[in-house]
């Protein structure tokens, strides 16, 4: 048994052998042609114009400058000095036009050996660079170009070296500016800093704010002692009036105002009269009443006295006693509370002393602890003055040695030996090549590019051509092969283009009786319609779903094949079995199907019987329709199919395909299993994966596939024994249910008949 890409290899050769003809014909034809043509005639002495430049051999140099520029000048190539500028010069020296200068310019260039020059600058010797040049159109006019261009390289070397030396000056020139003016700030950042922290700076150097904070400590010490005795003379003055320094203030004030002293002194003589006058007179007596009054005036215009005393300059605090009890010091108390108000002002003063030592002390503090900090900052200044100062007496070195290296500037190049004319003899002509070895190997190449084209073909095909390659695409799927089937072949003359099984006896039933008992073992008892579709068109559906019907009414099961292929104009029926549908019924094909209303119940009509096959029953299809989806999500569909599943033993529905539309997946829902027929040589690998990849993601009955089509010996179809059996695995797994044949089927040899 030959390999699947043998396999597919022949079958691809078979398919396009007149292209792998043409591409051998083509290629072997022109080394043919190659053979007859003439042989060249032998060269002419070529007149060359040489020259040569060389790296100009550094002198004595006393500058860095001038050093580096002799550097890079090792390193320029020439194609770096050809520009615009140089081509228009030698264009305007040879009279050429500037395409034509182009053109010599990089024949110029092409021939130049850069590798050689490139190992002679690492080596610190002195390259020759050797020009060769003959596309003059006289051998002098070669050399005159080969000599103007020479002149130009080492006049733009120099021209290029010169305004290298220019630009690395102005470049200095600027960097030196804009050092000098950050120099400049630099040094203004450090004289203002000084400016303004030196005296701290200086004053924590020599000890002076160290001593200001211990003087400002001493003098704290002695504040709190002072304030501590006031303290305590105060507590004691307020013991013995009573009062505190806010109110003894108050009294003081209201015992000193000689006003409220005679307002004192009436109502006084007032509380005298009313308490002599009390023993004799009633309380209502008019002179009672009188000096009550007078009494009453007199405390009123006392308060207000108080109120205006103490009100006038907003110093006093509020009366917290009447006027009368507060003005009544007498002059040893008002010497006291006189102290007291004294020494609560010496006690103010002192705090106030106190809190700005207190302030100066905290200044002094802060001052000394960002001493550290500024310092550092004082240092860093002192740095940064310093990097810009040698910045810029190193740039400034650097700009004196670029302008004493202006003398030294000179061209990279120099010429060693101007442009001179050689003549080159032409090298010996090699002899011709065998015309018969040249066919030979045209044949070769183009036997191999032919098959080489094939194979492309080969490989790029996606149809499966062989059982053997859909039995193992079904095993990777773990789908279960149901039968591999032959293309049935009938005996007699009028019978023989038609692929069905007419005879119980043909030696083609018993394949389609496995398929059917495959399809009750995998499917169930209760599988009993059957649904028969491919993934594309022309694989054999049509006749794998009359024969395995044919096959299941042979084996006395009353079997009905229903066509809802409505997609076909010419239905197996009408082929096969002359079945016309009925005219009055197939007008309507919504009600076609309406099994309930055809001709009062007699389904004759309808479900016709096929005289050649016993138990064997059609509906054929009516025809194509437009509306195909519509009739077959139709209630009278799923009537009839109730229908038909009540009343025979097995019903087998042929659909389309499924790539053409999706009829097949509506009636999913009425049917117990769906069988997928393929075709070797048409089944498309990625397009029936991706149909059983959908069936096992959306959990459709799939009860396996079938192989159609499938050329068996002729030994293998006449004899009735158990040669080749379908079996399963010993766990009971359907999945691992296979066709195996006990003797090797030709599977590169198969039929290109069309099946629907």
């Amino acid at each position: 048994m030959a390999p699947p890409i043998v396999t597919r290899f022949l079958i691809s050769l078979n398919e396009h052998k007149w292209l792998g003809t043409i591409i051998f014909v083509v290629i072997t034809g022109g080394s043919f042609l190659f053979t007859l043509a003439p042989e060249p005639e032998p060269p002419q002495d070529q007149i060359l114009a040489f020259g040569r430049l060389s790296f100009t051999r550094p002198g004595s140099t006393f500058t860095v400058a001038g050093e580096q520029l002799t550097t890079e000048g090792r390193a320029t190539r020439i194609q770096d000095l050809m520009s615009e500028q140089v081509i228009e010069t030698i264009a305007n020296r040879l009279d050429y036009n500037l395409r034509q200068t182009e053109r010599v310019v990089a024949d110029l260039i092409l021939g130049l050996p850069e590798e050689d020059l490139n190992q002679a600058r690492r080596g610190n010797t002195v390259p020759l660079i050797t020009f060769r040049y003959d596309g003059g159109r006289t051998p002098e006019e070669s050399r005159r170009v080969l000599q103007v261009f020479m002149e130009e390289v080492v006049n733009e070397s120099y021209r290029i070296n010169t305004i290298r030396l220019q630009n690395r000056i102005g470049d200095l020139e600027r960097r030196l500016d804009n050092v000098r003016g950050d120099l400049r700030e630099a040094e203004q950042n450090y004289y203002t800093y000084i400016s303004n922290e030196g005296a701290l700076l200086l004053s924590v150097q020599d000890g002076s704010l160290f001593g200001g904070i211990t003087s400002s400590e001493q003098q704290k010490r002695q504040l709190d002692v002072l304030l501590s005795g006031i303290d305590g003379e105060i507590r004691t003055l307020q013991e013995q009036l009573q009062l505190t320094p806010e109110e003894a203030y108050v009294s003081s004030a209201l015992s000193a105002d000689p006003i409220i002293a005679n307002l004192r002194a009436l109502i006084l003589q007032n509380d005298l009269e009313l308490e002599r006058l009390q023993r004799d007179l009633r309380d209502d007596h008019p002179t009672m009443v009188e000096l009550r009054q007078q009494k009453a005036l007199n405390e009123r215009l006392l308060e207000e006295r108080g109120r205006e005393v103490i009100g006038t300059d907003r110093v006093f605090q509020p009366l917290t006693r009447n006027v009368r009890d507060a003005s009544n010091l007498d002059q040893t108390r008002a010497q006291l509370a006189a102290r007291l108000i004294n020494l609560q002002g010496q006690r103010n003063a002192v705090a106030e002393q106190l809190n700005a030592v207190e302030a100066v002390e905290n200044t002094l503090r802060q001052e000394y602890e960002q001493f550290p900090e500024r310092q550092t900052q004082q240092t860093s200044l002192i740095q940064q003055v310093q990097a810009q100062r040698v910045l810029y007496e190193t740039i400034f070195a650097a700009l004196i040695d670029a302008r004493s290296a202006e003398v030294e500037a000179d061209s990279s190049f120099t010429i060693v030996q101007p442009a001179f004319l050689v003549r080159e003899p032409s090298p010996p002509v090699a002899p011709g090549t065998n015309p018969i070895i040249i066919v030979g190997i045209g044949m070769v190449i183009g036997f191999a590019s032919a098959m080489g084209v094939i194979f492309l073909f080969a490989t790029l095909d996606e149809r499966l051509h062989t059982p053997r390659e859909l039995r193992d695409f079904f095993g990777e799927r773990d789908v279960p092969l149901l039968a591999e089937l032959p293309m049935v072949q009938n005996p007699e003359p009028f019978r023989k283009s038609m692929p069905i099984i007419f005879e119980p006896d043909s030696p083609f039933a018993r394949f389609y009786e496995r398929l059917r008992s495959n399809i009750r073992r995998l499917g169930g008892e209760n599988a009993k319609v059957i649904l028969i579709s491919s993934v594309i068109a022309d694989e054999g559906r049509t006749v794998t779903a009359y024969n395995l019907a044919i096959a299941s009414a042979n084996a006395g099961k009353r079997t009905l094949l229903v066509e809802l292929d409505l997609r076909d104009k010419n239905p197996g029926s009408r082929k096969y079995f002359q079945l016309q549908p009925d005219p009055a019924l197939s007008s309507n094909p919504v009600s076609y199907y309406d099994f309930q209303g055809v001709s009062n119940g007699d389904l004759s009509s309808l479900i016709q019987r096929v005289p050649e096959i016993p138990n064997f029953s059609v509906v054929p299809s009516p025809g194509f329709q437009q509306q195909a989806p519509a009739i077959l999500e139709s209630s009278e569909i799923k009537s009839f199919l109730r229908y038909a599943r009540a009343q025979y033993d097995f019903v087998v529905i042929d659909t389309p395909s499924l790539s053409s539309c999706n009829d097949a997946l509506l009636l999913e829902p009425f049917v117990d299993g769906i069988v997928l027929v393929t075709h070797p040589g048409k089944s498309l690998r990625n397009l029936l994966g991706t149909t059983i990849d959908d069936f096992i993601e959306e959990e459709l009955p799939l009860v396996g596939g079938v192989i159609n089509n499938v050329n068996f010996e002729g030994s293998l179809l006449e004899t009735e024994d158990d040669e080749s059996s379908i079996f399963m695995g010993d766990d009971g797994d359907d999945t691992s249910s296979i066709f195996q044949s006990s003797v090797n089927s030709q599977e590169d040899d198969f039929s290109d008949q069309s099946f629907n």
